[in-house]
Order: structure tokens, then C-alpha cells, then sequence
């Protein structure tokens, strides 16, 4: 049986990843996830949410914005994907340790990636469909899909998904509430930045502010958050194998 998730050292874990790896880590974070998605925030903007206030309403308008703007988020959305792979096969792959290796088998990986982080992605939809708890606790199950994927390449589409639902045994819920703290401090830590940032380019250039400044700073930061839960997902799966008896 599982053992229970020890909080401070996932936590550990996460930030030794990131120390031993940070050259490559932070060459892919900064080439393939901030740098499209500042263009993307520069070209494409932000979805208009005004007068949305029901769910319906709101998914309409990104729809919209997605339709109206799909050429450029689409290849930039596709390299912040490719870059999330590769930060995975570097942080689980022992025998890559390279960039260019590294690179090489996270385009290998992309495809059969996408379509098991799609499949669990509608899984999971389905379940916070059903009254949210349900998405949550799925959420929690299904989080080791990544590093799976990657670091156990023989398991195939099924074997995926069960293995992470085996790992995941009696951790769901402290699966889910971990990724979901730190989700939350980094990303209110990014929002409250940013509306500095924010509020002092409209001081020194008007109303307007500064777009160039401020999307960059909300894509380093985003780059940040994405490359943080990333390792964070890493050092779960280390330690839920680790444990697994």
C-alpha cells in the first residue's frame, strides 16, 4: 500500500530538480514557453470578458477569441507544449541530460503526449461536470500522466493511465490540494506583481501603459509557474514510485 505524501519533501525534491538542471531547464523555459507566449500576449491580447457573468457567456468569448486569433495561438501554443515536454524528459531522463537530446526525444514523445494529456484532460472535464469534486479528485489521481509518459515510455496509452491511478492510491486528495496550493501562492505572487508592474507604467506612460513591459512580465512569470508545476508533477511521481509496494 501507498504511503502517504510527504508535503516538505516533494517540495524538496522540486527545487533540487530545478537546481540540477537549471542551464537546461531555464534555456527551454525561456526559448519555448515565455517567448511564445509573450508574442501571443502581444499579438493575439487577452480574451474581452466584459458583460460575460455566467459560464456559458464566458466560454463563448473565448471561443471567440480563439477563433479570431487561432494563428497565432496555435504555434505559440504548440511550443509552450513541445517546451513542457522537454522540461520533462530532462528532469526524468537520466540518460538525456543533454538539451539537444533532451529536445530530440520530447519531439519523438509530442504526439502520443498530447493525446493521453487530452484524454485526461476531457476525463477530468467530465468529472468537474459532475458537481466539481469529482474533477478534483480525478485531477489529483491523473497528475503523474506527464512524468509517466516520459519516464515509462514502454507503458502505452492504458498502461498510462493506470499506472498513474496505481501510484496515486490513497494520495488523490493530497495529490490535488499540493498542486493546488502551489498553483495558487505562485500565481497570486504573479497577479500581484503584474498589477504593479502594471500600475507603474500607467503612471509613467499613461493609460496605455507600457504592453511591451507588461506582457513580458506576465510571461516570464508564466513561464516560471508552468516550469514550477512541472518539476512539482516530477517530484510527485519520484516520490509515489519511490513508495510504491
Amino acid at each position: 500500500m501507498n504511503r502517504k505524501l510527504d508535503y516538505s519533501s516533494v517540495w524538496k525534491t522540486t527545487q533540487s530538480q530545478l537546481n540540477a538542471h537549471r542551464e537546461g531547464v531555464g534555456a527551454i523555459s525561456g526559448l519555448f514557453l515565455f517567448l511564445p507566449d509573450w508574442i501571443a500576449r502581444l499579438f493575439a491580447g487577452q480574451p474581452d470578458l466584459q458583460g460575460a457573468s455566467t459560464p456559458a457567456q464566458m466560454l463563448l468569448a473565448f471561443q471567440d477569441f480563439y477563433f479570431e486569433n487561432w494563428s497565432v495561438l496555435l504555434p505559440t501554443g504548440l511550443l509552450g507544449f513541445f517546451g513542457a515536454v522537454a522540461i520533462y524528459v530532462l528532469l526524468t531522463r537520466n540518460d538525456l541530460s543533454t538539451i539537444g537530446s533532451a529536445l530530440g526525444k520530447a519531439l519523438a514523445l509530442l504526439p502520443f503526449y498530447f493525446l493521453v494529456q487530452v484524454s485526461g484532460g476531457l476525463v477530468m472535464l467530465v468529472g468537474f461536470l459532475l458537481f466539481i469534486l469529482p474533477g478534483m479528485y480525478l485531477s489529483g489521481r491523473l497528475t503523474p500522466l506527464g512524468p509517466i509518459v516520459v519516464a515509462e515510455t514502454e507503458r502505452g496509452f492504458s498502461g498510462a493511465f493506470s499506472r498513474a491511478w496505481e501510484l496515486t492510491r490513497g494520495n488523490g486528495w493530497s495529490v490535488f490540494f499540493l498542486t493546488l496550493i502551489v498553483a495558487l501562492v505562485a500565481s497570486l505572487t504573479a497577479m500581484i506583481i503584474g498589477l504593479i508592474v502594471g500600475l507603474a507604467c500607467r503612471l509613467l506612460a499613461g493609460p496605455e501603459g507600457v504592453p511591451f513591459v507588461e506582457t513580458g512580465i506576465d510571461a516570464g512569470f508564466g513561464a516560471v509557474i508552468a516550469t514550477l508545476m512541472v518539476s512539482l508533477t516530477v517530484a510527485i511521481y519520484r516520490h509515489l514510485s519511490a513508495h510504491d509496494v
